[in-house]
């Protein structure tokens, strides 16, 4: 009997004595808030005086006591963008502070703006937000070489640093090493915004990811700013991941930045940058190299999962705007639960959340498993992203399209019924559509009538960017003898009508145009002839040249004839994909003097990736 006393008492001292551990193991909550977007007004918020902003203010309060009393969270985790930025102009200089220097404004308006921001979520019960900085942080892209934006780099950093990772001692917070790793990469510019910080079983790695060499210098299509990691920076985060590596307590390794690595992600509203190089990113490597789990990014306001085709890597890419979606994340030593909460409405007070997506990672077993449903589904990046087949319409009360304001295309306002988009990029791209009709083919299934009055366009932004591949096909019936659009990837920023890659059939002759002057003909049949044809149009590599486009017709690699000067593809990536007209394009895009697609389509796909002509060959013999 004394024995099992004994032997019960020295239980008892074992689990007291191994409790912190034993606590890791339980479940715990943070909240993921990315692109917040709403912290502007704080510049011009001074303490408890909101002044005009009073009400937004007390909303932003709200809104976050909303989500601490009905979703809890330990804190927000932020992947960048929280206000508008640009306060590098002479028109917010002399608006805001016109008896400062550049540098002084930068720096008050970081302090108001990132001040008031902290305040409003302490008060709503979230004492402490984890955040990495985001273009918008940095002023917003892009950043030109020798511009004021460019120069005032360091005051936008300190700006945020000083309010975020800093207390009111001037000491940093997150300041406790990884092992024998520093917390952050001292030494290098980066020192006040890129660290690691272990929070129960996880460790969190914010990491700043716009890289400058020298304001002057161009170093990327961004201008004196790019999207990467290097030198003593990579090899500090290298070095909190080894130290990471070696310590049992850490069950699980989150790194944010607000960046997106895999291409291609969806998008709306957004200028879509992007990291260098994709997945060949040294940064990437790094993470993928040292087993990190999961990399949180934004800038893009909207929800994408893929997973890293050499690991078990997970890139989370999210949407928080104005809080209208935000993320759940519940841990525990095996398991990580997300779950992604949306509300459409601007002002969340009016509406509810409903679930969205799901996406879970078992650890429990020797293999990861992973469950993603919904909007957090995984992407598979080689499968078709925009896929319309023009069998059924659905309505924007039972699929709505996130972000989206403006329903009038070119002069006509487009319906409450839209057409599914049934590739991989799903409802977020369901084709807004005015006038057209669904018919029955004399094969089986429907396709979409289209007359000069027709609309259909996706308000989702994307796939075309900088210079990777897309490949097109679509099936059409016609017998007009006008220069019509099929799929139009014309810009809805600027005025420049260029670096966009448009499908057209001109008198019955597939055309790739690439600019006012440069386009490739195929040589074929004349296909205005009333039946139905198959036109796929690939680019065989990233950033080939317009003459090196293959086209096919029916399945048939065809000859082309290139029409003015050779040029190399490169996207602007401010597309929305229109179909059958040239949809959200600039008027600008007039210029290329096309009409709308009179006839019938069916089949619509855009891929991001070369399509195989044997692919092109097994489109073309499929029907309906």
């Amino acid at each position: 009997m004394k024995r099992k006393i004994s032997l019960f008492v020295l239980a008892i001292i074992a689990s007291i004595l191994i409790l912190p551990n034993a606590g890791a193991g339980e479940k715990w909550r943070f909240i993921t808030l990315s692109d917040w977007h709403s912290a502007e007004k704080y510049i011009h918020v001074r303490g408890e005086d909101y002044g005009s902003r009073e009400k937004a203010v007390k909303e932003d309060i709200a809104a976050a006591k909303m989500l601490k009393d009905n979703y809890g969270g330990e804190f927000v985790f932020i992947p960048g963008d929280s206000n508008g930025g640009h306060w590098d102009t002479k028109r917010f200089r002399n608006n805001y502070s016109p008896n400062l220097s550049p540098e002084e404004t930068v720096l008050k308006a970081g302090h108001y703006c990132y001040e008031g921001m902290i305040n409003a979520f302490a008060k709503g019960g979230y004492d402490k937000i984890i955040m990495a900085v985001g273009d918008h942080e940095m002023g917003d892209n892009p950043w030109p070489a020798g511009s004021m934006v460019s120069k005032l780099q360091p005051e936008f950093r300190e700006s945020f640093a000083k309010e975020f990772n800093y207390d009111e001692n001037g000491e940093f917070i997150y300041d406790e090493p990884i092992g024998e790793a520093p917390s952050r990469p001292l030494g290098t510019k980066y020192q006040d915004t890129s660290y690691a910080y272990q929070h129960k079983n996880v460790l969190f790695i914010t990491v700043d990811e716009f890289h400058q060499e020298n304001p002057n210098k161009r170093i990327g299509g961004e201008g004196s700013v790019t999207g990467t990691v290097t030198g003593k920076h990579l090899d500090w985060l290298r070095n909190v991941l080894s130290e990471a590596n070696k310590d049992s307590s850490i069950k699980h390794i989150f790194v944010q930045g607000h960046l997106p690595v895999i291409y291609p992600v969806r998008k709306v509203n957004s200028s879509g940058m992007m990291m260098d190089d994709n997945d060949d990113n040294p940064f990437w490597k790094v993470l993928r190299e040292y087993g990190a789990d999961l990399y949180f990014a934004g800038e893009v306001h909207a929800n994408t999962v893929t997973k890293d085709s050499k690991s078990d890597l997970i890139q989370l890419v999210s949407r928080g705007n104005f809080f209208t979606n935000f993320l759940t994340l519940d841990i525990t030593d095996d398991l990580i639960d997300i779950n992604l909460y949306e509300n459409p409405k601007r002002n969340v007070l009016e509406g509810s959340y409903s679930k969205a997506g799901s996406l879970v990672i078992d650890k429990s077993d020797e293999k990861t498993r992973f469950k993603g449903e919904g909007m957090l589904d995984f992407v598979d990046i080689d499968a078709r992203l925009f896929h319309f087949d023009f069998e059924e319409l659905s309505n924007l009360h039972e699929r709505p399209i996130f972000g989206l304001r403006d329903r009038e295309i070119r002069g006509i306002k487009t319906t409450t019924e839209t057409i599914p988009n049934k590739g991989e990029f799903g409802v977020q791209y369901d084709a807004v559509q005015a006038n057209v009709s669904l018919e029955k083919t004399e094969y089986s299934g429907k396709a979409g009538r289209f007359t000069e009055k027709s609309r259909m366009a996706c308000y989702g932004m994307g796939p075309l960017q900088n210079e990777h591949a897309v490949s097109y096909a679509v099936r059409v019936k016609t017998e007009s003898p006008e220069k019509m659009v099929l799929i139009n990837t014309g810009s809805i920023w600027g005025s420049n009508v260029r670096n966009f890659l448009n499908l057209n059939l001109n008198n019955g002759l597939v055309q790739v145009e690439a600019s006012k002057s440069s386009s490739l003909l195929a040589r074929s049949e004349r296909l205005n002839d009333s039946k139905w044809h198959h036109i796929a149009a690939v680019m065989p590599e990233d950033g080939c040249q317009l003459s090196e486009v293959l086209v096919y017709v029916d399945g048939k690699k065809c000859e082309t004839k290139l029409k003015g000067a050779d040029t190399k593809l490169y996207f602007n990536q401010a597309v929305r994909l229109s179909f059958g007209g040239l949809g959200y394009s600039k008027k600008a895009f007039d210029s290329l003097g096309v009409s709308p697609f009179i006839g019938m389509m069916d089949d619509i796909s855009v891929w991001t990736r070369p399509l195989k002509q044997a692919e092109a060959e097994s489109l073309a013999e499929q029907q309906g």
